[in-house]
């Protein structure tokens, strides 16, 4: 399964379009005439360097993080800001029916920090928002759990999101997560799931069926109810 995504791709030198395409694991993309592959927006790698002159790459702004017990290190694409359309389906709660809502994710990536070399950027915004009957829901957040919760607080007695933001069993570790794509999908132990209301509770299930990205969707979906697992 694999979707194509239009945007944008924005940074000092200018705009450029560009598709990123996502098998629901890796993103890859094509910018300015240089491929990139990650499992998120913000770890974007050149795909092979040797494939591309210096005058190519210096287009691109690069965040050097060591690898651990090593003496290399990856190199991951900043200092700019990457915007695509994404198709949604939206519940309506007072009919039950269903629609597609264009979801626009905006990723801004700042600069790597000059003070603490390979210690990150000095910031990173989510911004995520949708049109339905009219009206913008807009969230922004350091992540996208918290940019969906933003539009979600929004219209949560009208709609509902179809996908694993808004899915029963999906959860986050209690050890925190990464910007995009690090939900953990329970579904291989609903009733399990269904009666944890307290972290202890939580940590004692059995491991998680995988990693899923909020905005897939797969066939067993069921709307979230509140109080339940780690994020109630």
């Amino acid at each position: 399964m694999t979707a194509t995504y239009k945007g944008c791709y924005n940074d000092s030198l200018g705009t450029c379009a560009i598709e990123v395409k996502n098998n629901f694991r890796t993103l890859t993309t094509v910018i300015d005439g240089v491929g990139f592959t990650g499992s998120e927006f913000d770890d974007l790698t050149v795909d092979d360097q040797s494939k591309y002159s210096a005058e190519q790459l210096s287009r691109f702004t690069f965040l050097k993080t060591p690898i651990y017990q090593t003496d290399r290190f990856v190199e991951t694409l900043c200092n700019c800001s990457i915007e695509v359309v994404v198709p949604q389906v939206i519940i309506d709660k007072v009919n039950n029916a269903e629609f597609y809502s264009d979801l626009t994710i905006k990723n801004s990536l700042g600069s790597p920090r000059s003070e603490k070399p390979g210690t990150g950027i000095d910031h990173e915004n989510v911004t995520l928002s949708l049109v339905i009957a009219g009206t913008i829901y807009t969230g922004t957040s350091s992540d996208f759990e918290g940019a969906f919760d933003g539009i979600y607080k929004q219209f949560r007695d009208t709609y509902h999101f179809k996908n694993c933001y808004g899915c029963m069993y999906s959860d986050y570790s209690v050890y925190g997560q990464s910007t995009f794509g690090s939900m953990l999908c329970f579904r291989n132990q609903k009733e399990a799931y269904s009666k944890v209301t307290t972290k202890d509770e939580y940590m004692e299930l059995d491991p998680p069926n995988m990693f899923v990205q909020e905005i897939y969707c797969c066939d067993q979906f069921e709307i979230r109810k509140g109080g339940v697992g780690y994020r109630g």
